[in-house]
């Protein structure tokens, strides 16, 4: 079934490994020409050889205003439009970590988080905005993550408030510029087999985790994830204000 996305101009954050490579890929693959940012240039350059006419690649840092400009501009001049805007980067910012407590957080920890998570995708939105208010349409997804909506354990402090500010964040988009033609969705990720997950935490641990918070018994694969990015950022989905869990059935617990 087609997804509507022939000849549609998308932008990515955070696309050179991981969900992101995934959301790139399927994009290209359902007609869509995609310009992905990410500061990995080696592993950018290596996704955007594998499909040279539909896919490019800039070297951006998506929590820097500058750089989110200069991405969405790069984006224009290459297709001359921009339909859609998937806000992917977000991730614990240095000196975060998992068990430290609110008293005990470093105020640079906390502020490298939520420029992570909540700043890169406000700035996606910020300047993917004024273009797609101008044609008068335009979808943007930002992808959150359980620890949004529930709490765990296994996230900081300032990871659950980023992305949990995320969502709210995306919710009041969709709400306040719907009747201008933007849907703003969101995708929250459950504990996703990506291949920095694969190498940094053993097996063992995985299946500890996917054990305790997983009921499908297994983690949720990046591809899945785009999955659901693409059918919120095409014109068949014709929704807005979604939060879309894609977790294992994590969320209904």
């Amino acid at each position: 079934m087609a997804s509507g996305l022939e000849g549609r101009a998308a932008l990515v954050t955070g696309g050179a490994s991981g969900i992101g490579e995934a959301v790139v890929r399927r994009l290209a693959a359902d007609g869509a020409r995609v310009l992905f940012t990410d500061i990995d240039e080696t592993a950018g350059r290596r996704v955007a050889e594998c499909a040279p006419e539909t896919i490019r690649f800039l070297r951006a840092d998506a929590t820097d205003a500058a750089d989110a400009g200069r991405s969405v501009a790069a984006a224009l001049a290459a297709f001359g439009r921009l339909d859609i805007a998937i806000n992917n980067v977000g991730n614990f910012g240095a000196g975060d970590a998992v068990g430290v407590g609110i008293e005990d957080t470093p105020l640079a920890a906390w502020d490298n988080t939520l420029r992570q998570c909540l700043t890169s995708c406000m700035l996606g939105m910020k300047y993917a905005l004024p273009p797609m208010l101008a044609a008068g349409s335009g979808s943007i997804v930002n992808i959150a993550s359980l620890a949004g909506i529930r709490v765990t354990p296994y996230a900081s402090y300032a990871y659950h408030a980023a992305k949990a500010g995320v969502v709210h964040l995306s919710e009041a988009a969709a709400v306040l510029y719907a009747a201008r033609g933007i849907r703003v969705n969101v995708v929250a990720p459950g504990l996703t087999l990506t291949p920095n997950v694969a190498s940094a935490m053993p097996e063992s641990v995985r299946e500890s985790l996917v054990r305790e918070f997983h009921p499908s018994q297994r983690m949720v694969a990046p591809a899945e994830i785009a999955d659901a990015v693409v059918w919120a950022a095409s014109d068949g989905a014709r929704a807005t204000g979604l939060v879309i869990p894609v977790d294992g059935g994590w969320s209904a617990r």
